[in-house]
């Protein structure tokens, strides 16, 4: 076993497809929740995501029914 520190995963700020600066929202991963303020671990889930609309990466691709963003849409 070794004395070094693992490395920094560096975490990205910007999106890789357009440059643009991602922005951060809270989501429910349990729809059955009432609609409240109040945060329950593993229940909800952080992500980061592009805002702007004309990104490349949210483009729909035809091959893909799911979308760009997966089977729960765009964030």
């Amino acid at each position: 076993m070794t004395d070094q520190a693992p490395e920094e995963q560096e975490w990205p700020t910007h999106c890789p497809a357009c440059g643009t600066e991602l922005t951060s929202a809270v989501i429910d991963m349990d729809k059955t929740n009432a609609d409240r303020p109040e945060l329950r671990p593993g229940e909800m889930v952080a992500v980061d995501y592009c805002p702007n609309p004309s990104c490349p990466a949210k483009q729909a691709d035809p091959a893909d029914p799911a979308g760009p963003a997966g089977p729960a849409g765009p964030a």
